[in-house]
């Protein structure tokens, strides 16, 4: 009888758990909170800011990225041919 005691005492436990101590969380989508935006706090418009600009800086960066790649693969190759010929010219004593 004393085991079954103990193993209903560690199912109650397990799962009949109070935690008093709740944190609140943070919001991360908050697309009805960034609607008003004379309500927010700073911290939470420059986060707002950060989140609709991603894109944008993403997107401007892979323009100028697709539209250079030639010259960017020129450049990468200039730099492998340099640094194979700097290692021939160097004389170890």
């Amino acid at each position: 009888m004393n085991l079954l005691d103990d193993i209903r005492v560690l199912f109650n436990t397990l799962f009949n758990r109070d935690e008093p101590n709740r944190r609140k969380m943070k919001r991360v989508f908050q697309w009805k909170r960034y609607l008003e935006w004379k309500d927010l706090t700073s911290e939470e418009k420059l986060s707002a800011k950060r989140l609709l600009l991603i894109p944008v800086f993403a997107y401007l960066i892979l323009e100028i990225f697709n539209q250079n790649i030639l010259l960017l693969i020129l450049l990468l190759i200039g730099y492998v041919l340099y640094r194979k010929f700097e290692k021939g010219n160097i004389i170890k004593k």
